[in-house]
């Protein structure tokens, strides 16, 4: 079974949501900015096609609480097996679906069958399952029992439940399904006979389940184990839950949260059966690298699964999955789009992806020409971010901002093209001592895009050197003496830069005595000393100028440089009167 399209009204952070699916994406990995819906997209999935006959709900759930807007969430469904096609279960109730999503009436030679499943809550908070049939006004109710069919599950924080035997449980499901006692056997023993009884139990159906169970968790990688058994957890006192598994003396629910998540994982895979669809939100909470990479490869390879659907703030993850299978989320107002990254993602994206994917998961980027500039801006945002956090406002992370070393200016415009097309907001930041750049900047500014530049003729360097008065250059020749270790290598720097051997002092005030070197020279001089001795060329670096620059800003008095970090600051922290509510409401991915 396939999903192929989803609509979601009033549900919590979504306001309205309509994603057709194509056929294929088998994997789907949904990334973005947090608060742009990912987990309302998982549990609305879970909460139409899960088995739950009772979910939780309450008036927070209601898009910005408005309960007299009843929540809808519909899914459409295809590839379905041939006994949900019967007319004694679902056949009656088919429609049609075609390659772009459009829904029919009734299925045909050229349109697949499908099921709208649709789950709807009105201020009673009751929800009631149907399937909707296009054009027609009739819809059929849908059991909790008629759900299962679906084999939709979702692993989430409850994972010790499916470690253990309960009327509920996956392993308690696996077992009633062989029609076997040994479950309820060996729970009425351990009530009277506790760990001994369970230590020397002796059931064919058991010990098949939890041989098998430990093949599964062995594949997935949740750990290395060796003597998967049934025990007796002590950590409930109802004989109902009692019978759990083991790895030899230690239950599975004291592993840590990465191994149980992925034991959780393997059971409910096997309790719903082959082609079931899997639901994971944030697939890397308490898995390591190596562990959430084999995982990610497992589920691609792994035929068990018809589809799976995953949310990730892992750079990790986003690098791994094949490009077909992510999909981005943007919430704008409640309006939620779904995009997966188009086939025809450029070059300069795909590379991106690889070498930096935690941008993929920004709302705002910023793409700044080096190191010196990206550590610049950091240190500037440290700053920006402590005085908005004294005066409870919101800081850069979230924003959702990330600053990116663009690698060279000529690096700068297509990256900022590239992440541009995918959606995203960006800002250029860039030297102005580049002629080859100017026709690829001129052609972003006339698409609209926000590119700021130093005076012409000017890198960062120069433009802050130009603009310090003679106090502030010998203060900047301080902070040379500190990144450069000792002063004798600062005057061989400013020696080749073009200082007169003559001057053997620090003070600049002392190079204008005689006339020979004037304030605009003293600054040429000492820009490039800083450039070609690559005073800042480092993140570090550039974070230490940008300290500099917070404690040293009187200083800055001969040219403009602040106009354009005001710019880059108002990006960062756009003004808005207030935060809406929805904002609020979203859920927290």
């Amino acid at each position: 079974m396939y999903v192929r399209r989803i609509q979601i009204a009033n549900y919590r952070g979504i306001r309205d949501l309509d994603w057709h699916l194509p056929r294929g994406r088998d994997l789907v990995c949904l990334i973005g900015p947090g608060d742009s819906g990912k987990s309302t997209i998982i549990e609305g999935l879970l909460l139409a096609l899960g088995d739950r006959w009772n979910p939780a709900t309450s008036d927070t759930d209601f898009f910005e609480g408005a309960i007299e807007n009843a929540i809808v969430i519909r899914v459409v469904v295809s590839g379905l097996s041939a006994a949900i096609m019967k007319e004694s279960a679902h056949g009656l109730h088919l429609s049609g679906i075609d390659e772009e999503g459009n829904l029919h009436q009734d299925p045909s030679d050229d349109l697949e069958p499908c099921l709208i499943v649709q789950v709807k809550i009105d201020s009673t908070l009751e929800p009631v399952w149907t399937i909707e049939r296009v054009g027609i006004g009739d819809s059929y109710s849908l059991s909790s029992h008629q759900r299962r069919e679906f084999a939709v599950f979702k692993v989430d924080e409850r994972t010790d439940t499916h470690l253990r035997w309960t009327r509920t449980s996956a392993l308690g499901r696996m077992s009633a399904a062989k029609g076997g006692t040994g479950a309820q056997n060996a729970m009425a023993v351990a009530a009277r006979a506790a760990r001994d009884a369970i230590r020397d139990l002796e059931d064919e159906g058991i010990d098949d389940l939890t041989s098998r169970v430990q093949q599964k968790l062995n594949e997935v990688g949740s750990g290395s184990f060796h003597a998967i058994q049934a025990g007796l957890d002590t950590s409930l006192s109802s004989a109902g839950g009692n019978l759990a598994l083991y790895e030899g003396a230690v239950p599975l629910s004291n592993f840590g949260l990465g191994s149980k998540r992925l034991s959780a994982l393997a059971i409910q895979q096997m309790a719903a059966g082959s082609r079931s669809i899997l639901l994971v939100d944030e697939i890397e909470h308490g898995l390591e690298p190596h562990r959430l990479v084999a995982l990610l490869q497992r589920l691609v390879a792994d035929e068990s699964y018809a589809q799976v659907f995953i949310t990730t703030h892992s750079p990790i993850a986003v690098e791994q999955a094949a490009t077909p299978n992510l999909a981005i989320v943007r919430n704008n107002g409640g309006t939620v789009r779904v995009e997966f990254l188009p086939e025809g993602t450029s070059e300069t994206a795909l590379r991106l992806r690889r070498s930096r994917p935690s941008s993929f998961l920004a709302k705002r980027i910023i793409v700044a020409e080096g190191k010196t500039e990206e550590g610049l801006l950091l240190a500037l945002i440290a700053r920006w971010d402590s005085e908005r956090s004294s005066a409870g406002r919101s800081i850069c992370a979230g924003e959702g901002v990330v600053v990116q070393d663009g690698q060279g200016g000529s690096e700068v415009p297509p990256r900022m093209r590239a992440l541009a097309a995918l959606g995203y907001e960006v800002l250029g930041l860039l030297d102005n001592d580049d002629r080859t750049v100017d026709k690829a900047v001129a052609k972003l500014e006339a698409s609209g895009m926000i590119v700021h530049r130093w005076a012409t003729g000017y890198n960062v360097e120069k433009q802050i050197a130009n603009a310090l008065s003679v106090e502030g250059l010998s203060c900047l020749l301080v902070l040379g003496v500190r990144v450069r270790r000792n002063v004798s290598t600062v005057l061989n720097d400013l020696a080749l830069a073009g200082l007169p051997d003559a001057y053997e002092s620090l003070d600049v005030a002392s190079w204008l005595v005689d006339g020979s070197v004037n304030v605009d020279g003293a600054a040429e001089i000492i820009a490039d000393a800083m450039i070609q001795a690559e005073w800042f060329k480092s993140v570090d670096g550039g974070r230490a100028l940008g300290d500099w620059i917070v404690e040293n800003r009187e200083h800055l008095v001969r040219d403009e440089v602040f106009p354009i970090f005001d710019a880059v600051h108002d990006f960062i922290y756009p003004p808005r009167a207030h935060a809406t509510s929805a904002e609020q409401n979203n859920d927290a991915d």
